[in-house]
């Protein structure tokens, strides 16, 4: 095997919020592959406050027995300042569910330093290395491009989970107004800075993680997985069942729609994938529009802010992989405790 390929996950895990079990498994999928090199975690707001998507992401780390990884908390709003009334609202009723944050830990166990500065003085260490990783909205990889515009010449790659292109006719949509994907919704701006960096960038949206392409883990698959019982099995359905039982887009019963683990499985294995290379409009503002991701069709190839989009994706594939290297992480931390 070649050497392992560098990568920071952004994400905004929030355990036992609702839309949250795919934060997780993502970050599941980058420590059990041995294909990537996990070189730190920085957390955003987004499904829930940027403290509790810190407290979440170690708690994963923990569970994996994983206490190398460090956290660096990052944005907790968009790189305007603004944040939706709705995300308020929502933080606030996520307070009293399950995994309250525990602020003494937050504080205590992640990285001193800034997500925004890890990112940006990690890739100057490793120039033309590093694979960022995005699965919640863009503050904190855009803030990194505002505040030092020279590391966009070093970054190797962008992959996001984010936008809704409309290749999926049914799915390929806004998810949270009938023209925005969640993670673009929270920080159009951000969206914005990072498609037009210039960073070859692959956007994994909506068109492909849903059910029409078959990226979900189903109840029987997650029974499988806890089967064979121990901490990190408990912990494992303890992030889906809520995920299952009450998740945030009603798209699919009897699963996790695994938004966040499909982007991750691309930069492991990008043939999973089928890309059309387009330069994409991000809407900033409107009171119905902001947020939205147009693909400019009939300009394939010719702009020098093109970027790939997720057209099609071999779900069966995808699914065998990663619950493979989900059972084979749930292994390794057994035998760590044994």
């Amino acid at each position: 095997m070649s050497n392992p390929r560098p990568v920071i996950f952004d994400t905004d895990p929030g355990i036992g919020a609702g839309l949250d079990a795919d934060d997780p498994l993502a970050l599941m999928l980058i420590l059990a592959s041995p294909e990537l090199e996990l070189l730190g975690v920085t957390t955003t707001y987004g499904n829930v406050e940027v403290a509790r998507a810190t407290e979440s992401a170690l708690r994963v780390l923990e569970a994996a027995h994983r206490p190398d990884v460090r956290v660096h908390q990052g944005l907790s709003r968009a790189i305007d300042g603004s944040i939706h009334a709705e995300s308020l609202e929502r933080y606030e009723r996520h307070s009293q569910r399950i995994g309250a944050v525990d602020l003494d830990r937050v504080e205590r166990e992640r990285s001193s330093e800034h997500a925004v500065d890890f990112i940006i003085r990690s890739v100057h260490e490793r120039p033309g290395e590093i694979t960022l990783i995005a699965v919640g909205p863009l503050s904190n990889v855009a803030m990194a491009l505002v505040k030092d515009p020279s590391i966009a010449s070093k970054v190797d790659q962008i992959t996001i989970m984010g936008g809704a292109f409309g290749f999926d006719t049914e799915f390929g949509r806004g998810n949270v107004t009938p023209v925005a994907e969640y993670n673009i919704w929270h920080d159009p701006l951000a969206a914005k800075v990072v498609f037009e960096s210039g960073i070859p960038l692959v956007a994994v949206g909506l068109d492909v993680t849903n059910p029409n392409h078959g990226t979900v883990m189903l109840e029987a698959h997650l029974q499988d997985l806890v089967a064979d019982k121990s901490e990190f099995s408990d912990f494992l359905y303890l992030i889906c069942r809520n995920f299952i039982d009450e998740p945030r887009f009603d798209w699919v019963r009897g699963g996790c729609i695994l938004y966040d683990p499909v982007a991750v499985a691309s930069v492991i294995d990008p043939s999973l994938l089928t890309i059309r290379h387009l330069p994409v409009l991000v809407e900033t503002g409107g009171a119905y529009g902001a947020g939205q991701t147009i693909p400019i069709v009939r300009a394939e190839g010719t702009s020098d802010y093109s970027i790939d989009i997720a057209v099609d994706v071999d779900g069966d594939r995808f699914v065998e992989l990663f619950l493979d290297r989900i059972a084979a992480l749930r292994n390794t931390t057994k035998e760590a405790v044994s």
